[in-house]
């Protein structure tokens, strides 16, 4: 998810002392940005990173809507040096390439053809090696798209996909392993049944290993939590009451114990040298 770094801000603060004031009001009146008190700061007396402190003073980054705001300011920004023939395409692709870079290093999704930005998702990821476990990871991709659109807007929502993404996972690897599994099955037993088929239950660590047994062991604990409170606050079960107490952090919590989940047992299926190969053999 992208991220207002320093250097994020001190990339558009150098653009602007470059526009006419009323140019930096247009481009943040244009995206609902209202104009705070007065910003001065010793040492730097340019007018034009003043005004845009005065705008920024009145956002707060941590929420949500003001995040996408100033989001779009950048990707307007952008926009202009893509299509400015002076500073885009036909003078500066440096320019470009540089907002590019730093913005996706800093999590932003930039499309660099257009000069679009998003925020990102705050959703679950796994590494393209670990997908490439699967034959078909369409399902667990589903899944994590849900994710992306659902913890800060619906974090309901997004504690029940993160069941289901560990449901799915613990499928996939047992079918990936051979092993067949009922449609009843549930999932603190779908877990342990994956979990052993990799050679990741608990009791097949060694006594010597007793950090790992515990980690292991924790790690069934936390998706049986996932499961747990999808059942107390997901939309799966109709309720006489919503819980209204649920916020995204709590889905970022949940969501972040299952991403551990599934990207450890995808990547143990996909490595070469994984203890289950030598059992095989």
């Amino acid at each position: 998810m992208g991220s207002f770094t320093p250097r994020v801000m001190r990339l558009l603060s150098d653009h602007l002392t470059g526009m006419p004031l009323r140019e930096i009001d247009a481009l943040f009146d244009d995206r609902g940005v209202a104009l705070g008190p007065e910003q001065p700061r010793e040492n730097d007396e340019s007018v034009r990173r003043e005004r845009m402190r005065r705008y920024l003073v009145t956002l707060d980054l941590g929420d949500a809507a003001d995040a996408q705001r100033l989001t779009a300011v950048l990707g307007d920004v952008l926009q202009r040096i893509v299509q400015d023939a002076s500073t885009g395409w036909g003078g500066d692709d440096g320019l470009r390439g540089k907002w590019v870079r730093i913005l996706r290093e800093d999590g932003f999704d930039v499309d660099d053809t257009t000069g679009a930005v998003r925020l990102g998702r705050a959703g679950a990821k796994l590494t393209e090696h670990a997908l490439n476990a699967l034959p078909d990871p369409q399902s667990i991709q589903d899944h994590l798209r849900r994710l992306g659109d659902s913890v800060d807007t619906d974090p309901r929502l997004a504690v029940s996909t993160a069941k289901a993404l560990i449901e799915s996972t613990a499928k996939c690897v047992l079918t990936a392993r051979g092993q067949s599994y009922t449609r009843a099955a549930k999932v603190p037993a779908l877990v342990n049944a994956a979990q052993e088929s990799l050679g990741l239950a608990p009791k097949s660590v060694s006594d010597e290993d007793r950090a790992l047994r515990q980690a292991l062991q924790s790690l069934i604990t936390l998706t049986q939590s996932v499961t747990e409170l999808r059942n107390t606050v997901g939309i799966d079960h109709g309720a006489e009451e919503v819980p209204r107490w649920v916020r995204p952090r709590h889905a970022r919590l949940v969501v972040g114990a299952a991403q551990v989940w599934c990207q450890l047992m995808l990547e143990t299926l996909a490595d070469p040298d994984a203890p289950w190969r030598r059992a095989k053999t």
